[in-house]
């Protein structure tokens, strides 16, 4: 009879090589703060689907393969997104626990409930093998996430949303990576001036923690139009103090005065204007971080479209897409409209119109609510399959509140099946099939959701 001792395994023999040896070879070291199941499952799909010289350029978990740093390692070490020093505790070490995941290139700007871990969004477009010259769709952009991302990558892209703020805001992030620095510095010279400006054209912010509404909101091509007599418009008067008239400089200034307005709503330990200059001041410092990392990598921007547009009915030809990354709505969790009132006012929006239009916000009760985004959902699913080329993926990264499903649906909490598991069945419905789901943890909404799903699906032959 074999002793069983000459079988066993010695400990030491396990824990000295450790996890990563096993998973990764040798000449690959991932980045830092890599600490969530789902991150080591998309870095170890990196590893296996890139070459070395794409995981250099365009990988998503790792620092260096040999002895060369990755882009994504140079874009995030080194300073991270310069905050004010009012800034919050909480504020200040979100970034510096998120500095590879989401505080890099123009993605720190103008902070958006909800929005996608850039370096997540990085590794999806990886995985779902889509390189540069291709195409990838986000119908739902929000802050622009997956148009930024890659752009930086080389991929082509396509972003809708039906938010003119959100086109407004993701339009800046883009033009962020190249904007000529000289009025930029300009500008920090003279922030009272702008801020004034600004005040005049759109209404002041109040000395309270609300925004003072004006009668009649100034909308946003207000400050763009020229005018004729004896006085020069804002543009005209933003131009001299700036010594440029190019309208992406002009909007990289009302994105950050906006940012000024949103976050005096929120505190009242600082003035606007003190708040808008902090931060133009950290603005400018991420447009001058990425540029010069651009520039010493040689990366080349990819074109992207940037749209206002409804993704129920999207204006795209028919199997024009290499791959889709979106995220619906948290519909129950997030009111996207109220958080962005001041800015839609700002532009001369009708809110009230808008809603009508914005996935997950149609209708009253929770159950109408349910019912219409269920029904707005297969509409968007079913362009999803029109648009998307055969044998090509689709992700959607989607939450769940079983609470709020189980008024929905009238049914006890512990019989609900997840948002996530409805959406991939609406997807099969369309020619999709499910490929790979993936959890992780949210953080900043878990008193309404803990969980979110990464949902991989493979657009079936036609």
């Amino acid at each position: 009879m074999q002793d069983p001792q000459e079988n066993s395994i010695n400990p030491e023999t396990i824990l000295s090589k450790g996890m990563f040896h096993r998973l990764f070879p040798n000449n690959l070291v991932l980045t830092p703060q890599l600490n969530e199941v789902y991150e080591l499952a998309l870095a170890y799909y990196e590893s296996k689907i890139l070459t070395e010289a794409e995981l250099v350029q365009n990988g998503a978990y790792f620092a260096r393969v040999g002895n060369l740093f990755t882009n994504h390692y140079l874009m995030c070490t080194g300073e991270s997104v310069r905050l004010p020093q009012h800034s919050s505790s909480r504020l200040k070490s979100f970034f510096e626990k998120n500095q590879f995941r989401t505080g890099y290139a123009s993605h720190g700007l103008f902070p958006y409930r909800g929005k996608f871990h850039p370096q997540m969004i990085k590794a999806l477009i990886n995985v779902m093998g889509l390189k540069p010259g291709d195409t990838v769709l986000d119908p739902m952009m929000g802050s622009g996430t997956v148009p930024v991302e890659a752009s930086l990558m080389g991929v082509k892209s396509i972003g809708l949303d039906a938010s003119p703020f959100c086109r407004f805001m993701t339009q800046v992030k883009y033009n962020a990576l190249t904007l000529p620095i000289k009025p930029l510095d300009l500008a920090l010279k003279k922030t009272e001036k702008i801020f004034e400006l600004f005040s005049h054209v759109t209404g002041r912010p109040g000395s309270d923690s609300k925004i003072a509404k004006t009668s009649n909101p100034a909308p946003k091509t207000v400050i763009h139009e020229s005018t004729t007599g004896s006085g020069s418009s804002p543009m005209d008067q933003l131009a001299d103090l700036i010594g440029t008239d190019k309208s992406e400089v002009l909007d990289f200034l009302i994105l950050a005065y906006l940012d000024s307005v949103g976050y005096s709503e929120r505190s009242k330990r600082k003035s606007p204007l003190t708040l808008f200059q902090a931060i133009l001041e950290r603005y400018v410092f991420v447009v001058k971080k990425i540029q010069h990392v651009l520039q010493d990598s040689k990366s080349n921007i990819a074109t992207s479209a940037i749209l206002t547009g409804d993704a129920r009915s999207m204006e795209l030809d028919d199997q024009s897409m290499d791959g889709i990354i979106f995220s619906p709505p948290y519909s129950f969790a997030i009111n996207y409209l109220e958080n962005d009132e001041y800015h839609l006012n700002f532009m001369g929006v009708n809110i009230d119109q808008l809603k009508e239009k914005m996935v997950g916000l149609r209708g009253k009760t929770v159950k109408e609510k349910y019912k219409l985004y269920i029904e707005d959902m297969g509409r968007v699913l079913s362009e999803c399959a029109r648009v998307l080329k055969p044998a090509c993926f689709c992700t959607i990264i989607i939450g769940t509140n079983d609470n709020q499903l189980s008024k929905a649906l009238g049914i006890p909490k512990d019989q609900v099946n997840g948002l996530h598991k409805i959406i991939i069945d609406l997807a099969t419905n369309h020619g999709f099939s499910p490929i790979r789901m993936l959890s992780r943890q949210i953080s900043g909404i878990a008193n309404t959701m803990r969980n979110e799903y990464i949902v991989m699906l493979k657009r079936l032959q036609a």
